[in-house]
């Protein structure tokens, strides 16, 4: 069964799987939503608490509210500088695309910036997307452009129980980082199930596939992931050593699997990363192979025609003589005229291709290849006192690398 990550069942992007990945806002998405969740000692779990009592409950420092923001507008996420305080720098990073994850420190509160993958196995359409979290003591406002299927799974397992939200608002930084990790392995496993088709097809030449273009279209793809999971990592990473009070004890604990996760998410990148390469560099040899066995065949063709060309021109020479209209030549009115030339034509034609055969071998100009392959790909072993012995193509001895 197809697998869907972040976002539902139909990506919006302009290119499909795997020519490379979009980051940017949701076009033309207009629905917004605005959820929110509190939960007050007393009182329990409030769900979607009117607005006007934002700041009366984070006023409390015993009671925790979580404010989920998807598709808002500049206007609407500038409510964040009312109730909560929000530094208009902060603001304006969350209405804008950030290009890299990071975080920065405010203080008072924190404001982490992450990207999220959209995958849809069954169409191959994939997507980065950024989540921007606002963490204080005791609340958390996340803005996100779009549906996102790791805020909705923290957010039902909040209404499941709501010792998520009395744990604090570190507690669901932790769950939605890690359910957006989680996105990352399907994709990392499509990735493979890609590489190991694309490497088969190149061993049996399928017929009709472009194994340049999907190589070259994996490996944007790898390097793009790369680019932005690489600071991703940095970000989680700074948050688990508890680099910030705001992220310490259990949020940091938490945070460690998941930075666990995104090491092993990335070598695994990695590997795929050379196995491109190596699948690259692998078909660039067999394009040259290919294209050294045509010029074989070129040059096997070349050298039969040579040889009928060669053997053929002095019996060109010998009959192009005799044709001439000249009145005075005596042997054409000699009775074994005829045959004696038949004779010296089939002698010399005879005679040309026992010497051919002797003294230039079938194949001479596919030897001639080899040989100037061999001078232009120079090899040199360093000497045995050097502790061991080495090989390096194409480099002259003493040369740096």
């Amino acid at each position: 069964m197809p697998r869907t990550c972040e976002g539902g069942s139909r990506l919006t992007s302009s290119r499909s799987w795997p020519s490379g990945f979009k980051l940017k806002r949701a076009p033309g998405r207009r629905r917004i939503v605005l959820k929110s969740f509190a939960w007050i000692p007393g009182t329990g779990l409030l769900k979607d608490p009117p607005r006007e009592k934002f700041a009366e409950i984070i006023a409390r420092e015993d009671a925790v509210l979580w404010v989920d923001m998807e598709a808002a507008t500049p206007a609407e996420i500038g409510l964040l500088r009312k109730p909560f305080g929000v530094h208009p720098t902060a603001v304006d990073e969350c209405r804008e695309h950030t290009v890299l994850p990071k975080v920065e420190n405010y203080g008072d509160y924190l404001l982490v910036t992450l990207h999220r993958v959209q995958f849809d196995e069954a169409t191959r359409e994939m997507n980065l997307r950024e989540i921007d979290f606002v963490l204080a003591k005791n609340w958390l406002v996340t803005v996100r452009t779009d549906a996102s299927t790791s805020v909705d799974e923290v957010q039902r397992k909040l209404m499941a129980n709501e010792e998520l939200l009395r744990d604090g608002p570190g507690r669901l930084l932790a769950e939605v980082v890690e359910q957006i990790t989680s996105r990352y392995f399907p994709m990392v496993e499509f990735l493979e199930k890609e590489i190991d088709v694309l490497e088969e097809s190149m061993l049996e030449r399928r017929s009709g596939a472009d194994p340049f273009g999907r190589i070259l279209a994996l490996r944007r793809s790898v390097v793009a992931l790369r680019r932005t999971l690489v600071p991703q990592r940095e970000v989680i990473h700074r948050l688990a050593k508890e680099e910030f009070k705001l992220a310490a004890g259990t949020t940091a604990l938490r945070l460690r699997g998941t930075h666990d996760e995104l090491y092993w998410i990335l070598t695994e990148l990695e590997i795929h990363r050379e196995l491109l390469t190596s699948a690259f560099e692998g078909h660039a040899a067999m394009g040259a192979n290919r294209l050294a066995e045509i010029s074989n065949r070129m040059n096997r063709v070349m050298e039969k025609l040579t040889r009928f060309t060669t053997i053929f021109m002095p019996l060109t020479l010998i009959t192009g003589v005799y044709g001439m209209n000249f009145d005075f030549m005596p042997e054409l009115r000699w009775k074994w005229s005829y045959p004696v030339l038949m004779f010296l034509l089939a002698g010399t034609g005879l005679l040309l291709a026992w010497y051919f055969r002797k003294t230039i071998p079938p194949g001479f100009m596919d030897q001639v290849v080899d040989t100037d392959m061999r001078i232009q790909t120079r090899v040199f072993r360093k000497p045995p006192e050097g502790g061991t012995t080495g090989v390096s193509v194409g480099k002259k001895p003493g040369s740096s690398a």
